[in-house]
């Protein structure tokens, strides 16, 4: 009864593994990407306020593009998410400088520009 509870047990993890291991992750969870994020070399106070500004930034562009798909005009709606993809960009950049000391902004902006290699339509 005990290795049959056991090899339920066993089976019940490696499905949840393989499901998890099937699960897209977002651009932020690639392994260059958070390479970068520690490459800032941030305290534990600006780690928090990181997160909320790449939390905004997603946030942002998710509902411009909603806002692009609802839209009447369906006319090149690929260069118009780029562009309100940049607003939402600009809004992080602001949001960043102002936590980030002077050394940090430029490792910000290689981190920056890594993630958008993996945003789907900034490439």
């Amino acid at each position: 009864m005990l290795r049959k509870g056991a090899a339920v047990l066993l089976a019940c993890l490696f499905s949840h593994a393989a499901y998890a291991a099937e699960i897209p992750q977002g651009p932020w969870a690639h392994p260059e990407v958070l390479k970068a994020a520690l490459g800032i070399g941030m305290s534990d106070e600006q780690q928090p306020k990181f997160r909320d500004g790449v939390t905004n930034f997603f946030n942002c562009r998710v509902l411009a593009f909603n806002k692009l798909m609802k839209g009447r005009d369906q006319v090149d709606i690929e260069r118009k998410l780029r562009s309100k993809t940049n607003g939402c960009l600009r809004k992080m950049d602001k949001e960043m400088a102002g936590f980030l000391n002077e050394g940090q902004v430029p490792k910000y902006e290689t981190y920056r520009e890594t993630l958008l290699q993996f945003v789907p339509g900034m490439q």
